[in-house]
């Protein structure tokens, strides 16, 4: 028997269960794509290298580092009508494969940076930041799909892939739940080793008043 739900646009997705018994909603359908080959393209601006198609055809942006201190940062949220805080924050998460685990730096993790105020700014672009990093515990198999997330898990998943949750927290300046946002990231450790290869296929915001935006990244 396979259980189905409603998505955001009234179609029927299917649900599965995981071994802990919860249901998992697979929604193949999120509500925006963003093109690799769109230009300009904000998402990845100072990302090196940029991201390409993936070698073996999976979908998603791949990226893979060849030197120095390389990384990708994609940016995914810009202000709308109204401005949201840190506090209104309810879930960050993206659907990713590390292809390369050396260590916990092979790992990417989110940043929500906050607007500057002129006053106590800890950045030259923005006031303080806030990062979700992945905990050392935590195991990732080579080459695994998994839903990485951050604060809580997310109510929309693309798939019954495993969620793994970035657990540590690092804070730059003081951020305040009252922060308005600047911007949110993704991002990868410039400090990796040669040959971190990271395929990102998805990106996600849900906020505390059941506000939410997905991103499907597309070649």
């Amino acid at each position: 028997m396979v259980l189905h739900a409603t998505d955001r646009t009234n179609n029927q997705i299917p649900v599965c269960v995981t071994t802990g018994g919860k249901l998992i909603v697979i929604d193949e359908a999120p509500n925006n794509n963003i093109l690799l080959t769109s230009p300009p393209n904000a998402v990845y601006a100072d990302s090196m290298p940029v991201p390409t198609a993936d070698i073996n055809n999976r979908p998603g942006w791949l990226f893979k580092k060849t030197a120095g201190a390389e990384k990708f940062n994609y940016y995914y949220y810009g202000q709308g009508s109204h401005a949201i805080t840190l506090g209104d924050i309810k879930s960050l998460s993206s659907n990713l494969v590390i292809d390369t685990w050396t260590n916990g730096q092979s790992a990417p993790f989110f940043v929500v940076y906050t607007k500057p105020t002129g006053v106590g700014d800890a950045g030259a672009w923005y006031h303080s930041k806030r990062a979700y990093a992945l905990e050392a515990s935590k195991k990732i198999l080579l080459g695994e799909s998994i839903n990485l997330y951050a604060i809580a898990e997310p109510v929309y998943t693309y798939n019954c892939d495993r969620t793994v949750k970035l657990g540590a927290i690092v804070d730059t300046g003081t951020p305040l739940d009252s922060e308005e946002i600047l911007t949110i990231s993704l991002q990868s450790d410039s400090s990796s080793a040669i040959n971190t290869q990271i395929l990102v296929k998805s990106l996600a915001l849900e906020l505390n008043d059941n506000t939410n935006t997905y991103f499907n990244l597309i070649t």
